[in-house]
């Protein structure tokens, strides 16, 4: 065999190799991805049964007591109700945020992300406490390659995903109208279930 021809075989070898860690790494991003994906969805229900839950003793008192004033206050009190439901599960998710700030990012941009390249632009709040030392570790353990866009005064909280012309609102108000918007008629039968219309 000549000294050609050993060069060939180890220079396919290594493209064999370097084709199957590249399917390896694939896969991986892909698994992480799809579990990101079940975590957020199971843990934004989760604080929504358990809010709407806690909420329930204090709506049927509140609805007990209109009752006895006439039934026109009633309609009022379902939209306070549903009013106090938001903004505790808004308090949750803020709380949530706030004990594991890197880890709920990390899952909601690999949760939101089509190509894993995008443009990361943070609230000034996260900007502060992430910044783009978050965005260096983030691709590291994820193997992405997402850019830090510096800071936007366009969203109070969150980020934003932006890849050319298109512009993805993470921020945590978005995030809640999207898990309102899901949930609404499951949280409106909890809360109003056997009142009269």
């Amino acid at each position: 065999m000549s000294f050609q021809d050993i060069l060939n075989k180890i220079e396919q070898e290594a493209q064999r190799r370097q084709k199957a860690i590249l399917q390896n790494a694939h896969l991986e991003a892909e698994k992480i991805l799809e579990k990101a994906k079940i975590e957020i969805n199971q843990e934004s229900e989760r604080l929504v049964q358990q809010r709407t839950k806690e909420s329930q003793l204090v709506v049927q008192r509140m609805l007990a007591e209109a009752k006895l004033k006439g039934r026109g206050i009633t309609g009022k009190i379902k939209s306070d109700a549903f009013q106090k439901v938001r903004s505790e599960v808004a308090a949750a998710f803020s709380e949530k945020i706030t004990q594991s700030q890197k880890k709920w990012y990390t899952k909601i941009i690999l949760n939101h992300s089509t190509s894993k390249d995008e443009v990361i632009l943070m609230a000034p709040d996260e900007a502060n406490s992430l910044g783009e030392n978050f965005i260096k570790q983030l691709n590291q353990e994820n193997k992405t390659s997402f850019h830090y866009g510096g800071v936007t005064q366009e969203i109070e909280s969150g980020l934003l995903l932006k890849k050319g012309g298109m512009v993805l609102n993470l921020s945590l108000n978005s995030l809640l109208e999207d898990t309102f918007r899901q949930n609404e008629s499951q949280i409106a039968q909890m809360l109003f279930k056997g009142i009269g219309k």
